[in-house]
């Protein structure tokens, strides 16, 4: 009998005394209206010399109508539901008397944890386990350093403590199983210590011994964790799969003595066989107990120097490591969408994995990048929609960000000398068509990241246009191609903010600030840069950067006359455009007598005015005549 039984029959005998109390207190009832009809006078109830009535005995005669009436039974409530007004009880207001407020216990006094019920034996078996665990492991490991007995009387004596504490614990739970009640804290303590003892002694054999190959080492372990974590599936507990994993998690470094592929593939076996062990039911200890080992030894084996095989094999081993993560985090989602240590076991072990891509040589590490981008794009890509998904944002997101970085990264490292911000700028124009094209906000939030990277390293081309002798010694054709990206990027950007869904408003209107002050800033950069490369190639690139500025002022004054006359043949967007219109008229005439009129000489200045000013002049004379027909129109 479990624990629920416990409080099924329990509820079941309390609305079974409930209902005898409502008997008796409508008999009274019954019996006192009888009494009134007889001519007899009430008699005074018990407790009236001291100040008022018993509130039992008030609870009971309370449903008694007045004299001259019929009483009104109190029906009883309703076995296992809720009590509503119309059943609370003997408080509830009636046609007998005024509603009287529900009896009020004394607060139950706090009872400390050691006093608790089964606290002090789960420390006991807590502590035990750590103990016990610690002296395999310096059976295993001293012994060898201090030569006290050779390897297989190590091996065997370990292998003999584990079955031994393993038989005990399950003899014990057997013994509480049989009973109807629940598996005690001593026979889960020794299951699990004896798990991690054997999980240890097969981790011995197969490192520190060399007496088993890595492959049916590996195998072994699989075999012993799978057998005692069976254990904990079955008395659906997770403390013993909690100590199982602890204890052999944390000290498999101790015994395996270094860093590197087997010792993560020893705790990536230990995670997944957790993982099965937990499935079913939130476990966010386990879940963090079970990952938190194999994300430390990756991060630990990417920082010893290691050769080039051993960096290689661990790699492996991480990309199967973050796999099986993304596999079963997005299995545990599925189940329970508020499972947030699912979506933190997959970032632990992303960054891991990241951080052993980093330590590969050469074109290795580029392609280790690339992988981990590919893998965890298309995997945040299927999540979102069926059959894979929807699954819930939290997973989604932590998969898509670890795939984002990974991409940053891999263009980072694999991009030609000079173009880094190239790729970068190609990266974020195809997460915001992504964007655009699925609507999603997550993808929206995942391009606009990579974008302000990608911005920002780009922020150095409009800096080298301000001056020409920064301009000649500036890259100029990679500032152009980066300027168009650029540009592209902050179009695709305002498309996809307009057509996410339920994005704020404000968050779309900061969307067009950025993606005009880019534009702008981009547009000038290209020209620039281009009528400087011609200028070098005839010889006077002074000439070509005072040219390309020309152009750019005059190009803001074009693009302002169209959006003020765009105002007035679009009624719907007629706002938006007269107002941004009219910000870049003053911007250009800005430019026109803070810059321009500084850093332009000769002709090409009085050019730029002279343009610059008939095009305004026109553009005015022009919106006149139109606003006159829209005026006359209406």
């Amino acid at each position: 009998m479990t624990h629920r039984d416990d409080v099924a029959r329990l509820e079941v005998e309390f609305a079974d005394a409930m209902q005898r109390m409502y008997a008796v207190g409508n008999g009274l009832a019954r019996l006192r209206v009888d009494l009134d009809r007889e001519g007899h006078a009430a008699p005074a109830p018990v407790g009236a010399a001291t100040g008022g009535p018993d509130p039992a005995l008030r609870a009971a005669a309370s449903p008694a109508a007045p004299s001259g009436r019929e009483a009104r039974p109190v029906p009883p409530p309703a076995v296992g539901g809720p009590v509503t007004g119309a059943d609370a009880g003997p408080s509830a207001p009636h046609a007998g008397g005024p509603a009287l407020p529900p009896p009020t216990g004394p607060a139950l006094p706090h009872v400390p944890w050691y006093q608790r019920d089964g606290a002090v034996t789960r420390a006991l078996a807590v502590a035990g386990a750590v103990v016990t665990l610690s002296g395999v492991a310096m059976l295993l490991v001293l012994a060898v350093r201090h030569g006290w007995f050779g390897p297989g009387a190590r091996v065997s004596a370990g292998a003999l403590l584990a079955v031994l504490l393993g038989g005990l614990g399950v003899r014990g739970g057997a013994r509480d199983r049989s009973t109807g009640g629940p598996v005690g804290s001593a026979p889960v303590a020794l299951v699990a210590t004896g798990a991690a003892a054997a999980y240890l002694d097969v981790v011995a054999a197969t490192t520190a011994y060399g007496w088993l190959p890595a492959v049916p080492g590996l195998v072994l372990c699989l075999v012993v964790a799978v057998a005692g974590l069976a254990v904990a599936r079955r008395w659906a507990s997770e403390l013993l799969a909690v100590l199982m994993v602890a204890g052999a998690g944390s000290l498999a470094p101790v015994v395996v003595g270094r860093p590197g592929w087997l010792l993560s593939a020893v705790l990536g076996i230990l995670a997944l066989v957790g993982w099965w062990a937990g499935a079913g039911r939130r476990a966010p200890w386990l879940t963090v107990t079970r990952t938190v080992p194999v994300a430390l030894s990756l991060l630990a084996g990417a920082g010893v120097g290691s050769g080039a095989t051993e960096h290689r094999a661990l790699l492996l081993v991480a990309l199967l490591v973050l796999g099986t993560t993304l596999a079963t985090s997005a299995v545990s989602v599925r189940g329970d969408a508020d499972d947030l240590a699912a979506s933190a076991a997959l970032a632990l072990v992303t960054v891991g994995t990241l951080a052993v891509g980093s330590a590969q040589p050469g074109s290795t590490r580029t392609l280790a990048y690339a992988v981990i981008a590919v893998v965890l794009l298309l995997a945040a890509a299927a999540l979102s929609r069926p059959p894979a998904g929807p699954v819930a944002g939290h997973l989604v997101v932590s998969v898509a960000t670890g795939g984002a970085v990974a991409a940053v990264l891999a263009v980072l490292d694999g991009a030609p000398r000079g173009f880094a911000g190239t790729g970068l700028l190609a990266l974020a124009l195809g997460h915001l068509a992504v964007a655009a094209g699925s609507r999603s906000r997550v993808a929206l939030g995942l391009g606009a990241g990579v974008s302000a990277v990608a911005l920002l390293g780009w922020l150095g081309h409009p800096v080298a246009m301000v001056s020409a002798e920064l301009a000649t010694h500036h890259d100029l054709a990679v500032a152009a191609l980066d300027s168009v990206l650029a540009a592209g990027v902050v179009a695709v950007g305002w498309w996809a903010a307009s057509r996410a869904t339920e994005l704020p408003v404000e968050t779309r209107r900061v969307a067009t600030v950025i993606g005009w002050v880019v534009g702008l800033a981009s547009t000038a950069t290209v020209l620039v840069s281009i009528s400087t490369l011609v200028g070098e190639r005839l010889g006077g690139p002074g000439t070509g950067f005072t040219t390309g500025h020309a152009l750019a002022t005059v190009t803001w004054v074009g693009a302002a006359a169209g959006l003020l006359l765009h105002s007035l043949a679009r009624p719907s967007t007629s706002d938006l455009a007269l107002r941004s219109g009219l910000l870049l008229s003053a911007v250009a005439v800005t430019k026109l007598f803070l810059f321009d009129l500084a850093a332009l000489d000769g002709v090409v200045r009085s050019v730029a005015f002279i343009a610059a000013g008939l095009l305004l002049l026109a553009t005015g004379s022009r919106y006149a005549r139109a606003w006159e027909r829209v005026r006359t129109r209406t």
